[in-house]
């Protein structure tokens, strides 16, 4: 491993710990467990938010079609509100356009059916996201919606990063180089040859998902910036592979604020009485065992 590899890593998982408080015997109302990578240790929603609230920013990686997960999701929000006093939800499943009419009917400007009208919200949104904005409604919270405008990256697939040059729903800068830890992952899952020199289609996609990346990324840091001293830990619900071992959206993240203390938890669906082996205590800090949905 690179020394930056392992300076990044040291940013992310080593956080120190403090007292733990009293676990659960019931760790959330639906199935699922949450395991603490370096021990393999079955924690509650409150002893992991003890150390995640240390953190500045934490990342939520989820399976997007999983109860088990969002509910786990939820309730470790909800620990890391308690924990700290204030989060700021980060969402890649609102679109930046979309912050105007977010910050109304979070203000109880506008009702439900106008907002969600001109927000585009996901097909599962009412059973798995509308829980945590309704969350952040009640108690005052600031929500980001941090993802690139769907049409930028869907341009970008196909004709190139240059299609989101100088777009106000888009990142300022964009990283879609074909190369590095994350590229390669991205090439295996479309089920290419990560050795072989990419194609221009490949090249593309893999900038498409940059330009989401870097999107939620500078999303994310420009809150932080906006809010200075008195920023909140920020809460970033995402699709685990935009944050699973660091890469993605967090590398990006710390390539433009690397003084942040980052935390991840993953999801892993399947038995959840296991033990995690070493590829996946790399995921994250900690990861939701989960049920395969």
């Amino acid at each position: 491993m690179s020394s930056a590899r392992t300076q990044l890593r040291s940013r992310l998982l080593g956080l120190p710990l403090i007292a733990s408080l009293a676990a659960c015997a019931t760790l959330v109302p639906d199935s699922g467990r949450l395991v603490r990578s370096r021990d393999n240790a079955v924690v509650s929603v409150a002893e992991a938010a003890a150390e995640l609230a240390q953190a500045d920013v934490v990342f939520l990686g989820e399976e997007h079609d999983s109860d088990a997960a969002h509910a786990l999701q939820l309730a470790l929000t909800e620990a890391l509100l308690a924990a700290r006093g204030e989060v700021a939800v980060s969402l890649e499943m609102f679109e930046r356009d979309a912050q105007r009419r977010l910050d109304l009917y979070l203000a109880g400007a506008i009702d439900e059916e106008f907002f969600l009208a001109g927000t585009r919200p996901w097909p599962n949104y009412r059973e798995h996201y509308r829980p945590v904005i309704e969350l952040a409604k009640a108690r005052g919270l600031d929500v980001l919606a941090a993802n690139v405008y769907r049409p930028i990256a869907k341009l970008v697939a196909g004709a190139g990063l240059d299609t989101a040059k100088g777009d106000p729903w888009a990142a300022m800068q964009v990283d879609g180089r074909p190369e590095g830890a994350y590229f390669e992952k991205f090439v295996r899952i479309m089920g290419a040859d990560p050795a072989a020199h990419p194609t221009e289609h490949m090249q593309n996609v893999y900038a498409a998902q940059a330009v989401k990346d870097d999107t939620m990324a500078e999303s994310i840091a420009t809150y932080l910036a906006r809010r200075g001293e008195s920023a909140p830990l920020v809460v970033h619900w995402c699709g685990k592979f935009h944050s699973d071992e660091g890469l993605g959206t967090v590398e990006r993240l710390l390539a433009r604020r690397p003084d942040l203390r980052v935390a991840v938890v993953s999801t892993l669906s399947g038995p959840e009485a296991k033990s995690l082996d070493a590829e996946e205590k790399r995921l994250g800090a900690f990861v939701m065992l989960v049920p395969v949905p």
